[in-house]
């Protein structure tokens, strides 16, 4: 690695005045700087950047492959407008981040190169430090991690598992939701089934508690599983799993 290039250094962060567990977002900082929070601090409503309970998955939005890809990065506060658009690629052994904003008269940031094995060292160690969470989203990323790898099983019931999640308002509660797909007359899928289950989390160590959790899906038929019922996700409560700020979706360039 040269002095040119840069270190990154993931931080989540929340509103104080929300508490400890809400409002969380993921900020980049980089050379010891929040290039986010410089850049737009003349926004009255603030800055909003990723939920870090989506942004830090196993291959999520930050995670480099052999294609490049596009995530909207950064919006306005109010949750009305896109402020940047994150290009990230791989260049031999150096990652590189390009911006480019979502109109004009927004500040542009200048491209950043990481050392590519040092980018994903951080990658891990972000997403392997769970200071931010609470216990029982402890608990649901490990049910999720637990449950994503698993598609031969999901295969066998047909279903496909959608997420799962909680919320730091109703901090004694995990939400699982599934749902299964075919094909209509005309050839397009469409939603068939929907699955949704509310479990109760205790003062357990949250990987045992995940360990029950998954072993009782993997154990035969979801939809038999005791709790669980024909739920669509709007239902299930808490609104949409997302925190505010943008969605953690990849577009391939």
């Amino acid at each position: 690695m040269t002095d040119e290039l840069n270190v990154l250094r993931l931080s989540v962060r929340n509103d104080p005045g929300l508490g400890p567990h809400e409002d969380l977002e993921i900020r980049p900082l980089i050379d010891g700087v929040d290039v986010i929070e410089e850049a737009f601090a003349y926004e009255d409503d603030g800055v909003r950047c990723g939920d870090p309970r989506d942004w830090l998955l196993p291959d999520g939005p930050l995670s480099v492959g052999d294609r490049p890809h596009r995530v909207d990065f950064a919006e306005r506060g109010c949750g009305c407008h896109d402020l940047l658009y994150l290009t990230l690629r791989r260049d031999g052994g150096t990652v590189v981040w390009s911006w480019r904003t979502a109109g004009p008269g927004i500040p542009e940031l200048p491209e950043y190169r990481f050392d590519a094995a040092r980018y994903d060292a951080e990658l891990e160690r972000a997403r392997g430090d769970g200071g931010w969470e609470w216990p029982t989203q402890t608990v649901s990323r490990l049910v999720l991690d637990g449950l994503r790898g698993e598609t031969g099983w999901l295969e066998r019931w047909s279903c496909e598992l959608g997420h799962v999640w909680t919320d730091p308002k109703h901090p004694g509660q995990v939400l699982l939701y599934f749902f299964r797909d075919e094909r209509d007359p005309q050839g397009r899928y469409v939603r068939a089934e929907e699955f949704g289950m509310k479990t109760a989390v205790t003062g357990e160590d949250p990987a045992h508690q995940a360990d029950r959790i998954v072993r009782a899906f993997l154990a035969g038929d979801p939809r038999t599983v005791d709790g669980f019922w024909p739920y669509p996700m709007d239902e299930l409560g808490y609104g949409h799993y997302h925190g505010d700020g943008p969605a953690p979706w990849k577009e391939y360039c």
